[in-house]
């Protein structure tokens, strides 16, 4: 019976006693070493003002301002921000991965952010300031956690502790800071800042958000008021009335899996102290393109001033009416949203873009993962979130899914089948199983933060006699087997995820959407071929057994198609990789260097 079970859910790195060989539902924050500054003063060194907010349309800080980019910059794990895009401190590296596995009581130095150098020779009344933000979305720092300022010295050669603060365990909104830089020592040419977050290095635990970084000359202690307009959320999802936030581009708008939404809601601020008549802006203008071809612009919009600053307000777009009309393939759908008038503060934050992908598969979620989630302590432990597929329309055969397993701290020791269940014939739940693959699959978190990994089903399972299906998968072990859990989206009503042991199900309490997606027809386009690129080499190709990759400097992981990994390591200038044990086949060496992540196809003879 369901209330006769125990169930112990872990939040961030809180632990629980567990009964033996009890099923559990857990989540868990995602999961090496931080770049060193630079101890010599290069061509590089900025003049101030020195402004960064990070709201440029990447998720790493820009190499014009910063020597390192271990931080993540995104929309996603802030909460109440004033402006577009933040920086986030966490245990993961620039490529979403654990700095270290199975640290989780480790509160070493993890995330670093190191400025470019600075020119600060005759300057007075020279501060740094920025907004601070404790946990937001993300696992909250404990008072053993902490987030430090670092000043370094041309003339001592050294960093310097000169602020810190300490975990709470409490959320908090953002507030400011500002620090005075002074003193001969610092006030030279080959001045650096950085942050360091101290705390767990194994994923994404003790989370410090950063924004609004400026440093400048003629400042005071008083300076830390944001004065500008600006859009404060990520561009809403391009979805319309249907459950999904993605379908199949062959399905109709007027299906129930996909409806085209009429109008888009955007939240923007007006932040600081209000200007003598206020500020005039001209919101809501936009362009929508379909594949590169532009449907719509309108820059023709309402002149809106008013006084209702620091809270945030919001316009309307409203969708083309003839957006998403006539779709004949895969389809990206791209837009713009921006307004201009008075000018003040960060220009890049004025304007925010959106994008819709659709090309064979169901997502139920936005494609960024707040936490983990898994199941454990049972042998054949199981996942299964039910898909509503009655409007695919024809040819509605089930090929694969895509998993975004991502990295919470512990190596994966599991593996998995694939199943689809059919509804039950009473209550809610999984009723039978309609396909479980023969294959075992291992979890693969991919090659970057963010990955959907495709897994092919053993072959194409027809689901035309459906209007829905439960999709997911069966663990083959006890150890837990984490998937990306978005837990800005809510399961859609009637659209719930259950999880079981080899005989009961049990509906989730956990909120959010496990980050699997079906996809239909036809399998993804395979991986393209880099075998050379400008930081290394490797040679020959195909060979039987004998391997040689060259690079000045780099980390290696050499995996089976199926993700099991066979050698891995690091390279150093040059490295004889001899793998005639390997059975013969093709491999995919993945290699981390300084400049890029990239993949190599690799066939052994």
């Amino acid at each position: 019976m369901l209330n006769s079970r125990l169930c112990f859910t872990f939040l961030a790195c809180s632990t629980a006693v567990v009964a033996s060989a009890q099923v559990q539902e857990i989540t868990a924050v995602l999961s090496s070493a931080p770049t060193v500054s630079r101890n010599i003063e290069s061509t590089d060194t900025l003049m101030p003002p020195f402004a960064d907010d990070f709201s440029y349309p990447s998720d790493k800080p820009t190499s014009a301002l910063w020597h390192d980019a271990k931080v993540w910059v995104n929309d996603e794990m802030a909460l109440f921000q004033k402006s577009l895009g933040v920086a986030t401190f966490d245990g993961l590296n620039e490529f979403g991965f654990a700095y270290k596995e199975n640290a989780l009581g480790s509160d070493s130095m993890a995330d670093v952010l190191t400025s470019a150098y600075l020119d600060l020779q005759g300057l007075s009344n020279v501060y740094l300031s920025f907004q601070l933000q404790e946990g937001g979305r993300g696992e909250l720092p404990s008072t053993s956690d902490s987030i430090v300022v670092e000043y370094w010295s041309p003339i001592t050669l050294d960093w310097t502790k000169v602020w810190g603060k300490k975990g709470s365990g409490t959320s908090s909104a953002f507030t400011s800071v500002i620090l005075p830089v002074q003193g001969a020592n610092y006030l030279q040419k080959g001045f650096q800042f950085r942050f360091a977050a101290f705390g767990a290095r194994a994923g994404a635990y003790d989370i410090w958000n950063i924004d609004y970084v400026q440093l400048d000359k003629d400042r005071n202690a008083a300076d830390t008021i944001i004065t500008e307009p600006a859009i404060a959320r990520a561009h809403p999802l391009i979805i319309g009335s249907g459950a999904y936030t993605s379908w199949p581009w062959w399905v109709s708008n007027a299906s129930s899996v996909a409806n085209r939404p009429s109008t888009l809601e955007f939240v923007y601020r007006r932040n600081g102290t209000v200007p003598p008549g206020g500020w005039s802006l001209n919101l809501g203008q936009f362009r929508w393109e379909e594949n590169g071809s532009l449907v719509q612009q309108t820059t023709a919009v309402p002149v809106i001033t008013n006084t209702q600053h620091n809270q945030d307000q919001t316009f309307n777009v409203n969708v083309p009416a003839s957006a998403m009309t006539s779709i004949s393939g895969p389809t990206t759908v791209s837009t713009k949203v921006w307004f201009d008038g008075s000018a003040a503060g960060f220009r890049s934050n004025d304007t925010v873009r959106g994008t819709l992908v659709l090309n064979n598969y169901l997502s139920l979620d936005d494609g960024s993962a707040e936490r983990a989630y898994a199941i454990q302590n049972v042998i054949g432990g199981r996942v299964a979130q039910k898909f509503k597929v009655g409007g695919l329309g024809g040819s509605d055969t089930l090929k694969g899914i895509y998993f975004n397993f991502v990295d919470a701290g512990e190596a994966y020791t599991s593996t998995f089948r694939m199943a689809v269940w059919s509804p039950a014939d009473s209550g809610d739940g999984p009723g039978n199983i309609l396909y479980m693959s023969d294959s075992l699959y291992r979890p693969f978190t991919g090659y970057y933060r963010g990955d959907m990994m495709p897994y092919e089903l053993d072959s194409g399972l027809s689901l035309n006699a459906y209007t829905e299906v439960w999709i997911g998968y069966i663990c083959t072990s006890p150890s837990p087997m984490y998937l990306g859990l978005d837990q800005q989206r809510s399961l859609p009503s009637g659209m719930p995820r259950y999880y079981g042991d080899g005989f009961n199900w049990y509906q989730s309490l956990e909120p959010g959407v496990a980050i699997m997606r079906p996809y239909f027809r036809y399998s993804p386009i395979d991986m393209a071929v880099e075998e050379f690129v400008q930081d290394f080499n490797v040679h020959p190709n195909p060979s039987y057994g004998n391997l040689i990759v060259e690079a000045l400097s780099a980390e290696y992981v050499l995996r089976t198609i199926d993700g099991a990994t066979v050698a891995a390591g690091r390279v150093v200038g040059h490295e004889n990789l001899e793998l005639n044990h390997l059975d013969a086949g093709l491999y995919i060496l993945s290699l981390r260097t300084a400049q890029a992540v990239s993949q190599v196809k690799w066939i052994k003879l």
